[in-house]
């Protein structure tokens, strides 16, 4: 009888440690207790991955670090992982697979995956040096971006030594980070090109809700305004100058002007880049087979030129939900695993949202937004479309409230929600699925109507409660059940809660609703 040798453990280099390579890795841990992966995590930072999004809490203070952290490096290594933390990759050899570490160690692969994620990106101003293409600036003192924990650290110690701030930039990222400044008591200056906040993702009514509550909570807002350079004393970052002449002083200067893919170690090893990683519908690199990506890195952009699933996205999306589906999707193609997911959300896909754009959700105490899709459209040009286009609009400024549903044969193409979270929660889920609304576009409002306040419209079964981890309000129930009683237990049970953070407000909501919980 001839024996088979055992099969050799598939060799996997995961470059990068962030929260969608934390993922990743959390989805393949049982092919490596089972021997069937050797994987190995290279990661530049020296702690484990943690959640970007919560940087700018972090670093005003309003977060404890420890609630950050995505993954436990003791479990990791008892699993069978390896970790290189504090060190990047120098080089990839791709014709022997092995890549090159920063203290000339070594490693043969047999797949490689790109989880570099993206870079925070520097403008051009006089005094500061631009960003290089995949890579990090060199900042003054006094000056920072908004992407990881030493960029925390600096904004920390700038609200130390001054309580007045600059933001750059008008986006949800900027706008979050000056509503968050502004609470803790810190002037904050928010700095932007539009004439509103915001201004790709909101028609005029919405921007003007959303601009008057920037006033009412005294952030002041400079529209229309065209940063030049950085004026410096001592060293030391003094004023924002503006292209019509104007200075804006302050302690300090917050860059939130977008994001570039980390692809400068891709590029150097001869695989194919544009504005990202190009892989194609399986996250595999249109240049090599062995080689993948994900995230902020990658660029979905298969070979078929015509195909009407590449999405046609300019810059990163930043969004992690989108990140962790296409994680789950990478385990299974490496595992060799059937895609067993009907119920995820086909815009969280790699490169199946059919010509959606992203969700974008603001995240920030006492404001509500979200916005996705095409959103220019009016009442008026359904009238004019013969039916196929239909545009349902309700508002009442007065509450800070605005609903747009842009619906093209009874599917979203784009929506506006400014102080409705629950219809919004509601609206994501419908525009995501593509599926069809209700002829009665009133009827969606009833989320944030007075019977649902009172306890009668409660969240179904079914209802997704976290949109990021798909999970859903009956799992978050039997999570209660099981004896997990408060908001971070149910966190690590179900993972609802830490991705965005949008949904904790739900989660407790589903807990006060437990009598058990309720009386304790």
């Amino acid at each position: 009888m001839v024996q088979r040798r055992p099969r050799r453990a598939t060799r996997v280099v995961v470059i990068g440690f962030g929260p969608v390579a934390a993922r990743l890795v959390d989805e393949l841990r049982p092919a490596v207790r089972d021997h069937r992966l050797q994987l190995l995590v290279v990661g530049a930072e020296p702690g484990p991955a943690y959640n970007r999004i919560m940087i700018g809490e972090l670093a005003l203070g309003r977060v404890d670090r420890d609630l950050m952290i995505m993954a436990d490096t003791e479990e990791l290594a008892a699993d069978g992982m390896q970790l290189r933390l504090g060190i990047g990759v120098t080089a990839v050899d791709r014709d022997r697979r092995y890549v090159t570490l920063g203290d000339g160690d070594q490693y043969a692969y047999d797949k490689l995956i790109f989880a570099t994620g993206a870079a925070a990106r520097v403008p051009r101003l006089s005094g500061l040096s631009p960003s290089r293409p995949g890579g990090d600036a060199v900042l003054p003192a006094g000056v920072t971006v908004l992407r990881d924990l030493s960029d925390a650290e600096r904004v920390a110690a700038m609200t130390r030594t001054g309580r007045q701030m600059i933001v750059l930039g008008g986006g949800v990222l900027g706008m979050e980070f000056a509503l968050a400044a502004t609470e803790t008591g810190i002037r904050t200056s928010l700095v932007h090109t539009g004439r509103v906040p915001m201004e790709r993702n909101l028609d005029p009514t919405a921007a003007a809700i959303v601009s008057r509550h920037l006033r009412r909570q005294r952030v002041a807002v400079i529209g229309q305004a065209r940063a030049d350079g950085v004026r410096l004393a001592r060293g030391r970052f003094a004023a924002l100058q503006l292209a019509d002449g104007r200075e804006i002083t302050g302690d300090g200067l917050v860059l939130c002007c977008g994001a570039e893919p980390r692809t400068e170690l891709a590029a150097r090893s001869g695989i194919a880049c544009q504005n990202g990683i190009l892989v194609d519908h399986e996250l595999r690199s249109v240049t090599d087979p062995a080689v993948y990506a994900l995230g902020d890195c990658a660029r979905v952009r298969c070979p078929d030129p015509h195909c009407p699933g590449c999405r046609d996205a300019d810059t990163p999306s930043g969004l992690i939900g989108p990140g962790w589906a296409q994680a789950s999707q990478l385990a299974r193609t490496l595992l060799d695993e059937p895609a067993d997911t009907p119920d995820t959300p086909d815009s969280l896909l790699a490169g199946s949202d059919r010509g959606r754009g992203p969700v974008m959700i603001v995240k920030a105490p006492g404001l509500s937004v979200v916005s996705a899709g095409v959103v220019e459209a009016e009442p008026l040009d359904s009238l004019l479309a013969d039916g196929e286009l239909r545009v349902a609009q309700w508002s009442d400024p007065g509450l800070g409230r605005y609903a747009k549903m842009i619906t093209r044969d009874g599917r979203l193409e784009g929506l506006i929600c400014v102080g409705l979270p629950r219809t919004a929660a509601e609206l994501t889920l419908l525009y995501e699925r593509g599926a069809e609304l209700p002829s009665d576009r009133s009827a969606l409002l009833r989320h944030d109507g007075p019977d649902h306040a009172t306890g009668g419209d409660p969240l179904g079964p079914e209802a997704t409660v976290c949109r990021c981890n798909g999970v859903s309000a009956g799992q978050i129930v039997a999570a209660i059940a099981d004896g997990h009683t408060d908001l971070a237990a149910v966190s690590r049970a179900t993972r609802a809660g830490t991705g965005c953070g949008t949904c904790k407000d739900r989660i407790c909501e589903l807990l006060r609703n437990t009598p058990e919980v309720a009386v304790a």
